[in-house]
């Protein structure tokens, strides 16, 4: 029966303990000022300037439009600096040691 009754006793402290931690942690974010989970905040990825459709390098695998420092294009990863000369012959890869 003691140790029923050390076990409620804990199950208690415990329920109160998350309680408590619970109780805090809502007071510190109201505290906080208005939440901000849904604004758009912009980074500097973003901010990244979009040339001309000319300017943009086609993929020689799958033909979309690649900004001229990508080294892979950005939608099947083949290599954009083989240029061409990879989609006239074979599927485009390369064997080791050749």
């Amino acid at each position: 029966m003691n140790d029923l009754l050390w076990l409620g006793a804990a199950a208690g402290l415990f329920v109160l303990l998350h309680v408590a931690v619970a109780a805090y942690l809502y007071r510190s974010a109201a505290a906080d000022g208005p939440d901000h989970a849904g604004e758009y905040i912009p980074t500097q990825a973003d901010e990244r300037p979009t040339g001309p459709a000319d300017e943009r390098v086609p993929c020689p695998t799958c033909g979309v439009p690649n900004d001229p420092s990508y080294r892979f294009c950005r939608r099947c990863v083949a290599d954009l600096s083989a240029g061409l000369s990879s989609s006239a012959g074979g599927d485009g890869r390369k064997r080791l040691g050749s």
